[in-house]
Order: C-alpha cells, then structure tokens, then sequence
C-alpha cells in the first residue's frame, strides 16, 4: 500500500504526514500509487494550477484505473465557488441560507430579498470583501465596494454572491459559528468560535467569553450528535473526503451549512518558515485563549473532552483523520 500527493500553497500539518504514512503507507512515485492525496490550498491555485492539476488527475486515472484519490480536482468547484456548493447542497436538500449569484446592479434588484442580507464574492474567505446590509444606506456604500473587488480579483469562475444572513446571537449578545471537521465517513471533531460581531472566527476571543465558548463548544458536540450522518452526507454528495466545513445555527438550532476547506488550518509545523507555537499549534492566538485552554486543561479536559482529544491533540486528531480514509475512500 502506498500513496503519493499533491498540493500549492499546502504543508503536511504537525503530525499529519507521520499519519498518512501509518495509514495509507510509504509516499511513492506517480505510477505506483494506490491513493492520490490532492493537498491544494484553494486561495493559492490559479487558472492555470487548475488545469494542471486536472491533466494529471486524469493522466493518473489511466495509469492506476484502481487508484484512489482523496479530494479529487473534478469536485474542486465546490471548495472554491460557494455558489457551486450551495447548488449540490440545495439539489440535495441539505440546509443552506438562501442565495443568489448576479451580474450586475438591475439583475441584483430583481433578485434580492429582505434585509439583512450579505454581498461578497463566491471565492473569498475569513470575511474578504464581505458586508453585513442592513438598510439602504449600507447598500448604497458597499455595492460598489464588491464591484471593484470583482475587478480586481476575478480568479476562477468568480461570481458576485448574495447571501441570506442567519442571526447566530446568543446570550451576553455574543456571535457564534463552527468549524467542523469530516474525514471519510466520520465527523472527526468540530470547535465554536465565539464573536463580538457576526463575523465569528478564534482570534476574537477574549477572556469574558470563556463560560461561552464552554457552552458553544458543548453546544456543538450535540449538534454533531444529532446531525453526524448529515454533516458526513453534505461531504460525499459533493465528491470530496476530508474537509474543514464551516456552519452556523439560527436562535431555534436550525444547522445551515456555509462552506467547506480541504487544506483547513491546524497549525503550521516546526520546519514551515512560519511556524505556529505549541502546544495545540492551532489556535496558537489569541494569547488568552491558549493560556487559558493550557492552565485549565485538568478541568476544560473533562467538561469539552473532545475538543482536546480531537482538535487539540494534532497527533490524535489526524490519526484519526487518515484511520477513516483509509476505512471509507
């Protein structure tokens, strides 16, 4: 058994080749293959990366017509253009917030529903060149805002979105969101995140959100519970195998899926040129919250006991990770 890889703008995570190794066998050349591990950072690939990378898929195709390929180039799309996933995800019914895709500001008016909504573009991460509209005046400022930022950065199939916004508040007034991670057919862990604003990512944390990002995290572990085989499902009818998916829930525990990442961040290793910091190498900020989840670990350890033996434990999480690959794909 044996696997080869391929990837821009990736790295093998801290423990993670050690991993891919123990689980799908020795790195080898092209031809003598039996799993393809496709590794792209999406931010990093470009038209022409693209293609590429499709000739050689299709190239090992024929080479290894038994071989296996893990996040393969044909269901690239759907981590890179959100609209492309919504499509698969509503066609499958799998719960989404509404959306619509538009070209300019006549086909936007015709389409556009009730405030609030978001515009963006369909291949932007972390909040790029995306605004919460709330009124007409927010309209009127950020409209031309994402028209120039789809002149300046058309990649691949890039397409104006508009996107239904789910209010995720919660008590102390806090935003949340989750992060959530599938691997084979198995939700292999899943964190919050707990914000000041809509945009709910790690580095917002503070030290007076600590008992809600205890209750977030408990939260999320039975929304896991209650949703495994759909989360898993919102994976596979897309073609893809292991990926970080972000979601949301509404005030009523309604989960809407958002999007998913195939290389999602766990830490960059020792011999990256900018590594992260241990113990958990992600998050390795903010400070607060690493000193925190370190200090307290006897105790966080046994009330969000996944969240450690899963997420925080990069050994463990990808062992687990390349364990389920190897079961399923």
């Amino acid at each position: 058994m044996s696997f080869t890889h391929s990837g821009i703008g990736s790295y093998w995570r801290p423990y993670e080749l050690e991993a891919a190794k123990k689980h799908l066998g020795e790195e080898t050349v092209f031809s003598d293959a039996e799993y393809f591990v496709w590794r792209h950072n999406t931010e990093c690939v470009s038209p022409s990366v693209f293609s590429q990378s499709q000739q050689i898929e299709e190239q090992y195709k024929l080479i290894v017509p038994n071989g296996k390929i893990i996040n393969p180039m044909s269901s690239y799309k759907y981590t890179n253009n959100k609209d492309a996933c919504f499509d698969v995800w509503k066609e499958n019914k799998i719960s989404i917030p509404r959306f619509f895709t538009y070209k300019n500001r006549e086909e936007f008016e015709k389409k556009k529903f009730d405030y609030p909504f978001l515009i963006r573009l369909n291949d932007g991460v972390t909040g790029e060149d995306t605004y919460l509209i709330e009124n007409k005046e927010q309209l009127e400022e950020c409209f031309p805002k994402v028209e120039q930022a789809y002149k300046l950065k058309n990649r691949i199939n890039t397409e104006k979105i508009c996107v239904e916004f789910i209010d995720t508040s919660i008590d102390g007034g806090y935003k949340t969101s989750y992060r959530i991670i599938v691997a084979g057919n198995q939700v292999i862990v899943g964190y919050a995140r707990v914000s000041d604003d809509w945009l709910a990512i790690t580095k917002q944390f503070t030290n007076e959100k600590k008992p809600y990002f205890v209750e977030q995290n408990k939260r999320l572990n039975k929304i896991i519970k209650d949703n495994h085989d759909e989360i898993v499902r919102s994976v596979r009818v897309l073609g893809l195998h292991h990926v970080g998916i972000d979601a949301i829930t509404d005030k009523n525990n309604k989960l809407y899926f958002l999007e998913l990442q195939p290389f999602y961040f766990s830490g960059r290793p020792y011999n990256h040129p900018n590594p992260t910091s241990p113990p958990y190498w992600n998050p390795y900020k903010p400070q607060e919250l690493v000193d925190w989840l370190t200090k307290e670990k006897n105790n966080l350890s046994h009330e969000i006991p996944l969240y450690y033996e899963n997420w925080l434990n990069k050994q463990n999480h990808f062992d687990l990770c390349y364990k389920s690959l190897k079961e399923s794909v």
